[in-house]
């Protein structure tokens, strides 16, 4: 006998996978129960959707070459996968349309896709022999953030919602939160409302990157205009849905997502005048490079933006001495007298 819930489980696993298009033998089963897997282990919905969406190419790519078994798949073919997907002149086809020449970094991403995917193949009996077991994905180099805000940039940008009217307040608030944390987009969606401590200004967050928690500063301005939201916007967003307890929420009274926190930001940065790239990923950026170079602790910035390794805050040291190289060509004036 089936147990109560489990029909509906298997088919929502399978509506996540079937984004997968293939004719490999049992492709489509294996995503779902690959899916399955990575959920059981309580992984982000972020990390599940990308390793599904990036094992696209991977099936595309054995369906080219006639391969109906992944069990017939071989270092040597995954070696000509990757070569495929670093080719300019390859097209690899996913969800229906053909890529080129990915880059180095995406090329990383799908390749661990396809080693994860196999470890658990082999983990759970389906395969014998694991393929990609020591498969090295493309080395990385320095990944440096393109595009970083200068001070004067995020002050135009947070002056830009107009908080005369409810909307803009709530705005006004993930704006200044984003840049006084550093904290993830997936993240500001996650809070509710029992996660931000404006009295004594604190935010916890909540099952963060690697599904760690931890409490961070809010900071002055942060705290002021979350706890505006709090007292005089978000109740009148919640009349219809007083169960609600996420910290923001839409005109509609729901969960603010992650493209609404995106295109409130590319919005604001429009009427801010500012021509870079803005997203809130720039501002996690902006947020821990302005405090390096104002001379934070490395470390305590590594706990503000929860990364695991302090190598990976490292890089906001290198970006910190490159704006500061190019606000000193820019500003001082030995450098704008060239004569």
């Amino acid at each position: 006998m089936a147990k109560p819930g489990g029909k509906s489980r298997k088919a929502s696993h399978a509506r996540e996978a079937r984004g997968v298009q293939t004719h490999v033998n049992d492709g489509p089963e294996l995503v779902a129960a690959f899916t399955a897997y990575l959920k059981a282990l309580r992984r982000s919905p972020a990390t599940v959707h990308s390793y599904t969406y990036s094992l696209n190419p991977f099936f595309a790519f054995l369906d080219a070459e006639g391969i109906k078994d992944v069990r017939a798949v071989n270092r040597r073919l995954l070696e000509r996968y990757q070569a495929a997907l670093l080719d300019p002149d390859r097209p690899v086809c996913c969800n229906a349309r053909a890529e080129t020449g990915y880059t180095v970094n995406t090329v990383h991403v799908l390749t661990r896709a396809v080693r994860r995917f196999y470890d658990y193949l082999e983990s759970t009996g389906k395969v014998l022999v694991n393929p990609a077991d020591g498969f090295a994905a493309p080395e990385l180099g320095d990944r440096l953030p393109r595009d970083v805000l200068t001070v004067a940039e995020v002050k135009r940008l947070l002056d830009a919602p107009d908080t005369s009217k409810p909307v803009g307040v709530r705005n006004k608030a993930i704006l200044e939160l984003l840049y006084a944390t550093g904290i993830r987009v997936g993240e500001i969606c996650a809070l509710t409302i029992y996660d931000a401590d404006t009295r004594n200004g604190l935010l916890r967050v909540n099952l963060g990157k690697g599904r760690k928690d931890r409490v961070v500063p809010l900071g002055y301005k942060a705290r002021k205009y979350v706890a505006e939201y709090l007292g005089h916007v978000r109740g009148c967003q919640t009349i219809k849905n007083r169960d609600e307890r996420a910290l923001f929420i839409n005109r509609n009274g729901n969960p603010i997502d992650r493209q609404n926190v995106q295109l409130l930001v590319k919005a604001c940065a429009r009427a801010a005048g500012i021509t870079k790239t803005v997203t809130p990923h720039v501002l996690r950026h902006t947020c821990a490079t302005h405090m390096v170079a104002d001379g934070a602790d490395i470390v305590l910035v590594q706990q503000l933006l929860g990364h695991e390794s302090l190598d990976t805050t490292q890089i906001y040291t290198r970006v910190a001495r490159r704006e500061l190289k190019r606000t000193h060509r820019q500003c001082h004036p030995r450098e704008r007298d060239q004569a």
